[in-house]
């Protein structure tokens, strides 16, 4: 991790050499205030990383005491993370970097380099301990002024709907009456929640499935339940739905059931090198789509049926 790194300091990119943290055995005092800051100004930002143990030319200086606190300093250093802004953070990581490195430093023995990876967060603004915003500007960690702060809050209007969840629901359905041959209906049902702080009024749910997996029973099916509607593409289907309620912040709903067949015309398809996958779009009012994808066949049940199928161990 550290060997490529590019020697100087950038928006993304902070270097704190050891002092900065400790001085030997002892945690320097405004160390929490300082790294408070810190994190303010990547969260509120695009994200980054603090490295702690380089100093400011990009040579490590040898690293931080592992053992400052009890449990170790990188536990130590998650809780302190967490905690060093309001509101609180969620999304980062503490590295422990130990052993030798290249370059013409190394780390001492049971010394590290620490490395505080902070994602760009979805509760922005977050306040330092000194009850200040930052954010990065020009490699630094700088006080926001009053438009930054509202272009930050602009950025976090937006209602978080997505699909939370999307899991089998009963058992397969295996059909022997079809002159065609026999085949199985597998449903699958997806939860909708709203993991923002804004209330959702409008949202769509849009799931594309690949053509030859949705014969006509479950086509049929799908489209029983209100509000759907179905859109036919090259090799594929896109079934959507409305929510026509409003989507409260942390709520989560039930919220759509859907159809895939197993039969002798597709099981090439479904024990293939790609198995079928099930993409799916969410839209909440003016915020950006959020998106995903399933492959079908991570569903132990779906595996269960294929092993029916085909002879031998069901697919990983």
């Amino acid at each position: 991790m550290l060997t490529g790194l590019e020697p100087s300091e950038h928006d993304f990119q902070e270097f704190k050499g050891s002092l900065f943290l400790a001085d030997g055995d002892q945690i320097v005092s405004g160390f929490q205030a300082a790294l408070s800051r810190q994190a303010s100004a990547f969260a509120n930002g695009a994200g980054g990383r603090i490295f702690v143990g380089i100093d400011d030319a990009g040579r490590i200086d040898g690293g931080v005491p592992v053992g400052l606190k009890g449990g170790g300093t990188r536990a130590w250093l998650e809780d302190v993370l967490t905690t060093s802004v309001d509101p609180p953070l969620r999304a980062f990581n503490v590295y422990e970097v130990r052993g030798a490195a290249s370059g013409p430093t190394r780390i001492r023995s049971g010394h590290a380099v620490y490395v505080l990876e902070i994602d760009p967060s979805e509760d922005a603004p977050h306040q330092a301990l000194d009850h200040r915003y930052y954010l990065r500007i020009a490699g630094k960690s700088r006080p926001m002024g009053h438009v930054h702060l509202q272009d930050i809050l602009q950025r976090t209007r937006h209602p978080k709907a997505t699909l939370v969840r999307i899991v089998p629901w009963g058992e397969p359905e295996r059909l022997t009456d079809d002159p065609r041959g026999p085949k199985t209906m597998v449903c699958f049902h997806t939860l909708l929640g709203n993991l923002g702080r804004n209330l959702a009024h409008h949202v769509g749910v849009e799931v594309t499935l690949p053509r030859v997996v949705v014969n006509s029973e479950a086509r049929a099916r799908t489209l029983e339940q209100s509000g759907t509607t179905l859109t036919q593409r090259p090799g594929e289907l896109v079934f959507f739905r409305y929510y026509p309620i409003p989507l409260f912040p942390g709520q989560e709903t039930s919220f759509q059931r859907f159809w895939v067949a197993l039969h002798a015309g597709n099981i090439e398809r479904w024990l293939g090198a790609k198995p079928p996958v099930m993409r799916w779009r969410v839209f909440a009012d003016d915020a950006p789509p959020r998106e995903g994808v399933v492959t079908l066949t991570r569903f132990a049940h779906v595996r269960r049926e294929l092993a029916r199928w085909a002879p031998g161990p069901p697919p990983p």
